[in-house]
């Protein structure tokens, strides 16, 4: 049974104990989030309420994951558990998203936001992290590496922004007409974005696909503008790559139809030492999609770290090449 069936089942369970459709979806997700051992905290931040989660033991090393565009903590909840055995897994919602939200007036740039991560890792007292980005998060987090090397300990790039894709994407194609196709401002987007973010779709029970479809909408135009200023401002890190030091791993998901796999490419040019893995038949968010196979593929590169490794390493099917 896949998990998104157990997800479904749960949600027959509490339908039978007589929830609402909004309770139903509410507690599904804490469901979620209790499997992965999140115990939820907020702490300020340049003007924000920044809720993050925290699960595994608080005396094991830090590892900080950040999610993309228009998710949340959440997008890790499938990961975390495959983690928190050996780590102090912290999981924020980034500033203009999720529970932590939108506060007009603020900027959300690259540099701020890795200016507030610096703020978050500092509150907390932690010398060094493990950190690790998707997408948007993934351009943060190289971006964060490579202004504070001595701050992270392994930085770990899953199907991440910040570099000009030499092969444009579907995405960025509409992207630079003028089209966002992450926003969901009717239930219909919300289904071109799971076809446009996984390989396989998953099954998603109707109750909690209207309740996230409801939550994105309400956000729609707030984080319509987050985007406009990140797309318009569009900072490569092409410059900034090579004063990263932290051991790195590229990871991509082979059918990624929001940032082509060619990205490879240009991180691996800036990252002379990082190492690469492909999950086959993957989309955009491995975490989510094959959260198993990835945290098996970052935990070996975890393992390895003490030792000398070469340029790329490739994980996938026969005959999987990074482009």
């Amino acid at each position: 049974m896949s998990w998104w069936q157990v997800v479904g089942v749960a949600g027959l369970v509490l339908v039978g104990i007589g929830l609402t459709w909004t309770r139903w979806a509410t507690a599904t997700l804490a469901l979620m989030r209790r499997r992965a051992g999140y115990v939820r905290h907020s702490i300020g931040v340049d003007g924000f309420e920044l809720v993050y989660h925290e699960s595994g033991r608080r005396d094991a090393p830090p590892m900080l994951l950040l999610h993309g565009f228009g998710g949340d903590g959440d997008n890790w909840v499938r990961f975390t558990p495959h983690m928190r055995g050996d780590y102090r897994v912290l999981v924020p919602d980034l500033p203009g998203f999720g529970q932590t939200g939108y506060l007009p007036g603020q900027s959300y740039s690259l540099e701020r936001q890795i200016a507030r991560l610096k703020d978050f890792v500092d509150m907390l007292h932690l010398e060094q992290v493990h950190l690790v980005g998707n997408s948007m998060g993934g351009y943060i987090a190289a971006g964060f590496a490579a202004a504070y090397p001595e701050r992270v300990a392994s930085l770990g790039l899953f199907n991440a922004a910040g570099v000009d894709m030499p092969k444009r994407s579907p995405f960025y194609d509409a992207a630079l007409a003028g089209e966002n196709w992450l926003l969901v401002r009717e239930p219909s987007d919300f289904d071109r974005i799971i076809k446009l973010v996984y390989h396989k779709q998953p099954w998603i029970p109707g109750f909690l696909r209207d309740y996230l479809v409801a939550q994105r909408m309400t956000v729609a135009d707030d984080q319509d503008l987050v985007f406009h200023e990140i797309f318009t401002e569009r900072v490569w890190l092409d410059d900034r790559l090579p004063a990263i030091k932290a051991p790195t791993l590229i990871l991509w998901g082979d059918d990624d139809r929001v940032l082509d796999i060619s990205s490879i490419k240009l991180f691996q040019a800036g990252i002379r030492h990082a190492q690469v893995a492909i999950i086959p038949a993957c989309g955009h968010v491995p975490m989510l999609e094959k959260p198993a196979a990835t945290a098996r593929v970052y935990r070996g590169f975890l393992a390895n770290q003490g030792d000398k490794v070469s340029p790329a390493m490739h994980i996938g099917a026969p005959g999987t090449s990074t482009a």
